[in-house]
């Protein structure tokens, strides 16, 4: 049969910004911005696929001062209102555990080490208002 997707294009004339997405149903997406003016330019392109409860994402961004960074994500939702996720960019890596607890609070606790092989960590707890 084949995938079925639909296109969305908005246009910012504040910023001379553009974004372009592609839907695949479910499946997956393809989202591309750029923006700039006569000193300054960026874009960005991210893909999206989702399989099952996982979801995996990489993304490319330059920009006209040299700017330069990928990245790739994982995300997998859990049965129990949590989701694991991993991540590795040009700046580092890191991993994440979300939860959803039963109080209504979200929990979440995540781990990184930088490019230059720092490591740090943090928690927090919050609730939607």
């Amino acid at each position: 049969s084949g995938l079925v997707g639909s296109e969305m294009c908005i246009r910012d004339s504040n910023n001379g910004g553009l974004v372009a997405q592609k839907q695949f149903g479910n499946v997956g997406s393809l989202v591309a911005q750029a923006s700039g003016d006569q000193g300054f330019k960026a874009g960005s392109i991210t893909g999206s696929l989702r399989k099952g409860s996982a979801t995996v994402s990489a993304s490319q961004y330059r920009d006209s001062a040299g700017g330069r960074n990928k990245n790739i994500s994982i995300e997998k939702q859990l049965k129990n209102k949590s989701s694991v996720g991993a991540n590795k960019s040009s700046y580092g890596m890191g991993a994440s555990y979300n939860k959803q607890l039963k109080s209504g609070f979200n929990l979440r606790v995540e781990a990184r080490k930088d490019g230059r092989g720092q490591l740090s960590g943090s928690m927090s707890i919050s609730k939607p208002l």
